[in-house]
């Protein structure tokens, strides 16, 4: 997620790792990052990756949820919205769940204009 935009790339994993987490930043960002986290021990030595300049960690054990302009409020907004997303369908099986999450990574992004965005990439793709 960046910070002030709707650019969001949601992600369906089975195994969180520290290594995958690297993985991601080298897939999906550009240049030098900073990287706000919260305390899970799958964020430890981030600030070693090589395109991370900051880190910046949020202690929720220590019920620590702000300091400043360090926190995981967006992050934690975009789960939110996501969870009542996938609230309406009444349970999603693990084989689909990826496409659910990516159309709604797809309408969050796009916000109230997704439907003229899909039908343009329907229509330009036939």
């Amino acid at each position: 997620m960046e910070r002030g935009t709707r650019d969001t790339i949601l992600v369906v994993e089975k195994n969180l790792s520290k290594e995958l987490i690297r993985q991601k930043i080298e897939t999906h960002c550009e240049g030098p990052i900073k990287a706000f986290t919260d305390d899970y021990t799958i964020y430890t030595g981030l600030e070693e990756h090589p395109d991370v300049i900051e880190h910046h960690i949020i202690n929720h054990s220590q019920k620590e949820y702000s300091d400043g302009e360090t926190h995981v409020n967006t992050c934690e907004n975009r789960h939110s919205l996501l969870r009542q997303y996938l609230r309406i369908f009444r349970g999603v099986s693990k084989k689909y769940l990826n496409r659910y999450v990516k159309f709604f990574q797809f309408t969050f992004i796009n916000g109230v204009n997704w439907i003229d965005k899909a039908l343009h990439i329907i229509c330009t793709c036939t």
